[in-house]
């Protein structure tokens, strides 16, 4: 428990630092320019930023079923692509449901699903900030 603890705690950090990198870069571009093409560049940064994310947890998923942290429940052996499928889902907190974690692997994806809600709501504010920046008030 104490590993995938650990591990979480690894993962949403790395998280939380690349995201709010890529924000940080998209709100320097908005405060300069206004136009479409700026504003399509920056949700080109935000789409990546949480592909990143997924990535990230989807290493993370790996890793732990690497180290013995747990399993998923699924007929098949987990390929990249599942583990990427997984994270993807559970960032979202979309939760299918198709593929679901087993054991200490559970703590990891509660973190994740923790870690997306925190930062589609970061990635919200630069969008509304985008949507709104030129309005008179």
């Amino acid at each position: 428990m104490i590993g995938a603890l650990l591990l979480s705690v690894a993962l949403f950090l790395l998280a939380i630092a690349s995201h709010l990198t890529t924000l940080g870069a998209a709100h320097r571009l908005v405060d300069r320019r206004t136009d479409l093409s700026a504003k399509m560049a920056v949700s080109l940064m935000v789409l990546f930023s949480h592909l990143l994310v997924a990535a990230l947890f989807g290493f993370g998923f790996w890793f732990g079923t690497a180290w013995g942290l747990g399993s998923f429940d699924t007929p098949d052996a987990m390929t990249w692509m599942d583990y990427f499928y997984f994270s993807l889902i559970n960032v979202t907190t979309l939760g299918l449901g198709d593929i679901y974690p087993t054991d200490h692997l559970r703590v990891i994806a509660g973190i994740e699903a923790l870690t997306g809600f925190a930062l589609i709501s970061c990635s919200a504010q630069l969008f509304w900030k985008m949507m709104t920046q030129g309005e008179t008030q």
